[in-house]
């Protein structure tokens, strides 16, 4: 039995290693192509400027922030805090809306998603009842 285990493991070690050069292989072409290209050249003069480096880095730290609170919105066992993590993915897409130049967009979110949906959401979670095992618990 135990060798059937190393067997397995060994399989698994090398299934992940042909995985990985197989990524390797496809990002290492792409990555290629992409610098035989005729624009790479002012991609690459882009890069170098300071405020495009901030306008990156701001929108990739809101766009982590957003999946962050999403897989906590997911994960919350507490119906209050995951309505509130769900208000926050609202507002960091109001604000990547926003930082795309799309004010309106960016408006509208937080106006119809956050000002009406979210407010629907927490007075809907917080005037509900109890579930019924625990309004039962004491008769059982």
């Amino acid at each position: 039995m135990s060798e059937k285990s190393g067997v397995s493991v060994v399989g698994s070690i090398f299934e992940l290693v042909a995985l990985l050069l197989a990524l390797a292989v496809i990002f290492g072409g792409l990555a290629v192509v992409l610098f035989l290209s005729p624009w790479s050249q002012t991609v690459i003069q882009k890069i170098f400027d300071i405020s495009f480096l901030i306008e990156l880095g701001s929108y990739l730290v809101i766009a982590a922030i957003v999946v962050l609170l999403s897989a906590l919105v997911v994960y919350s066992n507490n119906m209050v805090h995951s309505a509130l993590y769900l208000l926050g993915s609202f507002a960091g897409v109001a604000a990547l809306y926003i930082l795309l130049n799309a004010t309106f967009l960016g408006v509208a979110q937080v106006l119809v998603y956050i000002g009406a949906v979210g407010v629907l959401i927490l007075f809907a979670v917080m005037l509900t009842r109890k579930t019924i095992v625990e309004e039962s618990h004491g008769e059982l």
